[in-house]
C-alpha cells in the first residue's frame, strides 16, 4: 500500500513539475517576444519614419 501510495506521488510530482515547466518556458517565450519589440521599437525612434526601419 505504501509503495503504490510512493508511486503515485512520484507521478503527481512528475506532472507537477511538467506542467509548471511548460507554463514557466511560455512565460519566458512571451517576455523574450515582448522585449524583442521593445527594443525594436527604441531603435526605430532614433531614426527617422521610413528612413532605416519601421516598426
Amino acid at each position: 500500500m505504501n509503495l503504490e501510495a510512493g508511486f503515485r506521488f512520484t507521478i503527481f510530482l512528475a506532472l507537477f513539475g511538467f506542467t509548471n515547466y511548460l507554463m514557466m518556458l511560455k512565460r519566458y517565450e512571451n517576455d523574450l517576444k515582448k522585449r524583442q519589440i521593445k527594443q525594436k521599437h527604441r531603435i526605430a525612434v532614433l531614426y527617422p519614419k521610413g528612413t532605416f526601419i519601421s516598426v
